[in-house]
């Protein structure tokens, strides 16, 4: 009896897919009924040490000024480099092989991303292949927002909130971008490529139907047949499907509601029980969207989850200036010092907040440093000093937009330690003198980021001159720099960055003018749950909750815009106060 053939099966899918759980507990499964599987991307990382260099190297923030050309050739040298160091010479009969990525992915971030032209593309991807392509590509579909949750919510709990890469500062645009491009090839080619939705599917739901694929490839290939699994009954989860969700009932009965406040009071009601339905099996999902709000309804909510889920709780307490949320901070600043320290941003004269980063100076120094960010208190001087050996980079860090003598000795101390550069190009932020501005230019070229990082809240012609000339390469950081500014150069840098970067739209955050209505407009079909937070939770206008309920009845399932509208809402039954930050959102600058 002939051997079976062996067989090449891709996982693919935009960051925070999904693609790599599915993959690496399928091919546990496979494996624990004999059939020998070689994850060429075991638990998300590269058999060849080669492709690991050639990936760390494209993520790599300083090298920005990439060009896409070199960015699409190195992406191919990374899996050519798996092709014929690991995947070809596993390729035996019998034998199952796994990848977490292949060349497809360089195809949609080089085509459909940055825009290279498809044929060129096709042949070179063509030459690294050799001929060898996948029996099966797995396509694990999520929509941008979910992957940018599950991936908020893998960096709170791993503790690295501060990594980010190249990809990642052009904005979620350019996420949704080579998801189209991922969904294009996946139609054209319906007999190797299967979809999964794994947004509105469970894991096991998920599993099931690529076992199920996997299954009759096996079986065409000549493997004996394998036990099922039973992951999952797909025939009910279609059926479960097919109903209204509870979320979609509530929001119907909510609409259908004629008075406003009661709809608004009834927002906050719907809202608080959806977080409660999470809590049993969901509670990561219902400690991050939580995130942000300081009422007794909440509080009760952190009790249930502090022990399953310190770190988001500590994470969500920011902005929170309560007796309850500091009561929380203390319980958990042994714990989760880190975001504890970083809750107590913005703090400046809390008696308990300056008495926690007191406390806390010796078990999280880099974090109390960072959360004295802007601060020129005497204490904040006084526990600098004595942070500065600890943590000089984050002490560096702190001083951003303060312009003092002091805090100019502290940065010429570091200036020529080259670990300390980024540091000190975003303690610069907000600060347009020629002394800052002699920083900048000659740092530019090897540290662009943090340099661009630094132009927030500049006004001045040569800072207008640096963010229309790296727009391109980087249209989230350029946004972020923007403030509030209603200068017309922000509204025309808005303009061309806003398909790539939603951080248009969270700089308009509170402003209520013309162009800050055309934009949200413009965006709402793309972004509706950023275009509700730019409302800014303080505007209460029947103008903007007339946007508020339109965008609920187009999004009845949009958990984070619901989050929006029922902030807005608390917001209506209490005093003026901070203004709602999303909490989602990610600050390159702490890193």
């Amino acid at each position: 009896m002939a051997e079976p053939q062996p067989i090449f099966i891709d996982f693919e899918g935009i960051d925070g897919s999904g693609k790599t759980t599915l993959s690496n507990r399928l091919a546990e499964y496979l494996k624990s009924q004999g059939i020998p599987v070689h994850h060429a991307r075991d638990q998300g990382v590269f058999r060849s040490k080669v492709s690991r260099a050639i990936r760390e190297l494209t993520r790599d923030p300083s090298f920005l000024g990439m060009s896409d050309v070199t960015e699409f050739l190195l992406y191919v040298a990374r899996d050519a480099q798996m092709i014929d160091e690991y995947i070809r010479p596993k390729l035996k009969p019998g034998h199952v092989i796994f990848s977490d990525r292949y060349l497809y992915s360089a195809l949609t971030q080089s085509h459909h991303g940055r825009g290279l032209d498809r044929q060129i593309v096709d042949h070179v991807l063509s030459m690294a292949a050799g001929g060898l392509w996948p029996d099966l590509v797995v396509y694990c579909d999520v929509d941008p927002l979910t992957s940018r949750v599950r991936k908020k919510l893998q960096k709170i709990r791993e503790h690295r909130l501060g990594d980010f890469g190249r990809k990642g500062l052009m904005g979620i645009g350019f996420r949704e971008q080579i998801r189209k491009g991922f969904l294009e090839l996946a139609e054209e080619n319906k007999g190797s490529w299967i979809v999964i939705d794994n947004a509105r599917s469970t894991i096991e739901e998920s599993l099931q139907r690529i076992f199920n694929r996997v299954s009759e490839v096996l079986r065409l290939k000549g493997y004996p047949a394998i036990l099922d699994p039973h992951w999952a009954n797909l025939e009910e989860a279609e059926k479960h499907k097919q109903t209204s969700s509870p979320l979609q009932v509530a929001v119907e009965k909510l609409l259908a509601m004629g008075e406003a406040k009661k709809r608004q009071e009834h927002s906050i009601k719907i809202f608080f029980d959806q977080i409660r339905a999470m809590v049993p099996g969901r509670s990561a999902y219902a400690a991050l969207f939580i995130s942000g709000f300081d009422i007794m309804e909440v509080h009760e909510i952190r009790e249930e989850l502090i022990e399953r889920e310190p770190a988001l709780i500590a994470h969500g307490l920011r902005g929170c200036v309560s007796e309850p949320s500091m009561n929380f901070r203390a319980r958990l600043l042994e714990r989760e010092p880190l975001y504890v320290a970083a809750s107590l941003s913005g703090m400046a004269f809390h008696p308990r907040a300056i008495a926690m980063r007191e406390q806390m100076a010796e078990i999280a120094p880099q974090q109390v440093a960072l959360a004295l960010r802007g601060n020129e208190t005497d204490s904040a001087w006084v526990l600098r000093e004595r942070l500065r050996k600890k943590a000089p980079n984050e002490v560096l860090i702190s001083l951003q937009g303060i312009d003092s003598e002091p805090a100019w000795a502290l940065r010429e101390k570091r200036a020529d330690k080259r670990t300390a550069i980024p540091a000190l190009l975003i303690s610069l932020g907000g600060i347009d003198s020629d002394r800052a501005w002699k920083i900048r230019v000659e740092h530019h070229e090897e540290y662009l980021p943090w340099v661009l990082m630094s132009l927030r809240g500049l006004q001045s012609d040569r800072s207008w001159e640096w963010r229309v000339r790296f727009l391109r390469c980087a249209p989230k950081i350029i946004v972020k720099t923007l403030g509030r500014s209603e200068d017309p150069r922000a509204w025309d840098l808005r303009d061309q960055a806003k398909y790539y970067a939603k951080e248009a739209l969270d700089s308009a955050s509170g402003i209520d003018s013309g162009k800050a209505w055309q934009l949200r407009h413009s965006l709402s079909d793309k972004w509706p749950n950023t275009c509700v937070s730019s409302l800014g939770a303080g505007n209460q206008s029947e103008r903007a909750w007339n946007f508020r309920w339109d965008q609920l009845r187009k999004n009845p399932e949009n958990l984070l815009l619901f989050k929006h509208i029922a902030k807005a809402a608390v917001r209506a039954q209490e005093a003026p106060g901070e203004e709602f930050i999303d909490d989602l959102d990610e600050d390159e600058s702490d890193f």
